[in-house]
């Protein structure tokens, strides 16, 4: 299973955070953690492409704070440009 787009002001929206209200977006993630039968992987962008030209820096979703730590390995994937 996957889950994408985890990252604070997507996954808990940026409306809920402002807002202070993020707890349905926690259940959310929570039936989403839950429901994965073998394995989960969760990813999150670190630009924000709709932030125009070289896009807004992103950070991980709070909720990923949240897992216990030998519940899963963390995997950095480091770009080659070859143009």
């Amino acid at each position: 299973m996957f889950l994408i787009g985890a990252a604070d002001g997507q996954f808990p929206g940026r409306r809920a955070i402002e807002a202070g209200d993020v707890e349905e977006e926690r259940r959310l993630f929570y039936v989403a953690v839950t429901r994965a039968k073998n394995e989960l992987y969760i990813s999150y962008p670190k630009v924000a492409s709709r932030a125009g030209p070289g896009g807004m820096m992103l950070n991980p979703s709070r909720f990923l704070d949240e897992l216990p730590e030998e519940l899963y390995e963390e995997l950095r994937i480091k770009r080659s440009y070859g143009w």
